[in-house]
């Protein structure tokens, strides 16, 4: 069994998964809270059982509201402001996606954060469309700040 301890707490909250007896949802709201360790003990109180449910059904429907749109929804699934155990099957999801359609492209490296970065080139290639026509594209909706010109760690 797992021990509760507030690093392995954070580590799983970080994640989005659960620790020990506590599920995903409960390790976050938990973390949140900056919860000692011995109020989460097996059998969970009723009134913790209760405070971490409304910590989470809070997050859930912040996390519904921001994702009003299929566009707000891959938005939010990036924004830190929602917990891990509700973006990551959402980022899964386009991960999944951009694999089927887009069999071929590959990232080319990685920006600080660890995120995946495509050459601008190959985006073209796979899109049908000239690098200029996505520059463009991105100034007109306001999103050039997602076209990165800070360091790169290559991938390959």
């Amino acid at each position: 069994m797992t021990t509760i301890t507030p690093e392995a707490l954070a580590a799983a909250a970080e994640s989005g998964e659960g620790i020990a007896h506590l599920t995903p949802a409960q390790a976050w709201a938990a973390c949140k809270l900056a919860m000692p360790p011995a109020r989460l003990q097996r059998p969970l109180a009723r009134h913790v059982l209760v405070l971490l449910s409304n910590i989470d059904r809070k997050a859930r429907r912040a996390f519904q509201r921001a994702a009003a749109s299929p566009e707000a929804m891959i938005e939010a699934a990036f924004d830190d402001r929602h917990p891990p155990y509700l973006t990551g099957p959402v980022q899964a999801e386009l991960r999944r996606g951009m694999a089927e359609c887009f069999p071929g492209l590959r990232p080319t490296g990685r920006d600080a954060a660890g995120n995946a970065l495509y050459s601008l080139a190959d985006l073209a290639e796979v899109l049908g469309t000239t690098e200029g026509e996505i520059i463009d594209h991105a100034e007109r909706e306001g999103i050039t700040e997602g076209i990165t010109t800070g360091p790169v760690t290559p991938i390959h």
